[in-house]
């Protein structure tokens, strides 16, 4: 069972939590992660979302709810950690943005890995990710043309194209 912290419109804490899979009530938001992992060799990661998910086998930004009790950036270094096996210190994390959607925020944080990661030696969590790969910015548009990608990844990269691209480059 998994429980969020709950924040109003303008992200102060409303001091209760909330079960996931019950719907929030209006005035009340919840806090999403986004990490956007830069390989060593400046390609950025996509992972592909499990067949039984919503959008089936759509390929997507690593990221998730962050739980009760944690902050934005542990949130977003566990969830990097579950979803592909990769670990970063919260503090390594880079918060690059902030965006209300619907019932709840977006966080955004970039993180570059010091050493060339391989796809094949990542530990993939079942039921969320079943596929990993590594592309530059010209094979995501290519990828999100083709509706390969989850609706929303390529107009995030763009807007934060410019924070990838200090990092993609070095």
């Amino acid at each position: 069972m998994e429980y969020w912290d709950l924040v109003d419109e303008k992200r102060n804490s409303l001091g209760k939590t909330h079960q996931r899979d019950i719907a929030l009530t209006p005035g009340e938001y919840h806090v999403v992660v986004e990490i956007f992992t830069i390989n060593a060799d400046g390609r950025i990661l996509l992972t592909q979302r499990d067949p039984a998910k919503t959008y089936p086998l759509k390929w997507e930004i690593t990221g998730g709810s962050i739980t009760a009790r944690e902050t934005s950036a542990e949130g977003a270094a566990r969830e990097l950690e579950e979803e592909t096996g990769l670990l970063a210190a919260p503090e390594q994390l880079k918060k690059i943005g902030e965006i209300k959607y619907g019932h709840y925020f977006r966080d955004s944080y970039i993180w570059r890995s010091a050493e060339l990661i391989e796809p094949a030696a990542m530990k993939l969590q079942p039921g969320e990710v079943c596929d990993a790969q590594f592309v530059t910015f010209e094979e995501l548009v290519k990828m999100d043309a083709a509706g390969l990608t989850v609706p929303s990844v390529l107009e995030r990269c763009r807007l934060y194209r410019m924070d990838l691209h200090r990092l993609i480059e070095g």
